[in-house]
């Protein structure tokens, strides 16, 4: 018997997958349908603070023209562009 023999292999790593471009775009889509229904965010402070966090980061997952577009309604629907 081997050294090697008596330690058990560790664990295989888990398998890291990139969220899938339609799954990004239907979760943005529910949350700008939500905003554009009640004419502006009708959020808690703390959600507030997590969408304005989380979405511009979602979005980093559309092509690039799409991105810009999604930020752009998203600060006008919030209120943080005049």
């Amino acid at each position: 018997m081997t050294q090697i023999d008596l330690f058990p292999a560790p664990p295989p790593e888990p398998a890291v997958t990139a969220p899938q471009t339609e799954d990004v775009r239907a979760r943005i889509t529910k949350v700008m349908g939500a905003l554009a229904l009640t004419g502006g965010p009708g959020w808690t402070a703390k959600e507030t603070a997590y969408w304005r966090t989380v979405l511009p980061q979602m979005a980093n997952w559309l092509p690039p023209a799409e991105r810009d577009a999604v930020r752009a309604e998203f600060e006008r629907l919030t209120g943080t562009l005049p």
